[in-house]
């Protein structure tokens, strides 16, 4: 399995595992579902950053991940405050949900791409 697919993968099974707690636990099923889809709306909208910043010099790829920081963010936020006002009961469930995908993400990402430590390093040149 390539090391790209292990995210989505686990993102998908902390979906599952949300939805089937909140069915368990009588809180909406939706709300758990939306909370674990934007942890990988977080994830997708990440790698787009991250294979636009390739393709730009250093300052436009700079550029392209403070852009995709805040985008990220927004989103996240954004979605949230919407649940948030509309539906209020619903608040808590998206919010753990997504606290608990994100939590697997992150700790993914520290273990699939670990600093390069003693291995191999690069000069880089800047302009």
């Amino acid at each position: 399995m390539s090391r790209g697919a292990v995210a989505p993968l686990a993102l998908v099974a902390v979906g599952v595992g949300a939805v089937l707690v909140a069915a368990s636990t009588g809180r909406p099923v939706w709300a758990a579902a939306l909370g674990a889809g934007l942890a990988f709306a977080y994830w997708g909208l990440e790698v787009l950053a991250w294979r636009r910043a390739q393709d730009v010099s250093f300052n436009g790829a700079l550029a392209v991940a403070l852009g995709g920081m805040a985008l990220r963010l927004a989103a996240v936020l954004g979605v949230l405050i919407v649940v948030g006002l509309v539906q209020r009961t619903a608040f808590a469930t998206v919010a753990l949900s997504f606290l608990a995908a994100f939590t697997v993400y992150v700790g993914l990402r520290l273990f699939s791409y670990p600093s390069s430590g003693g291995a191999e390093r690069r000069q880089v040149r800047l302009p």
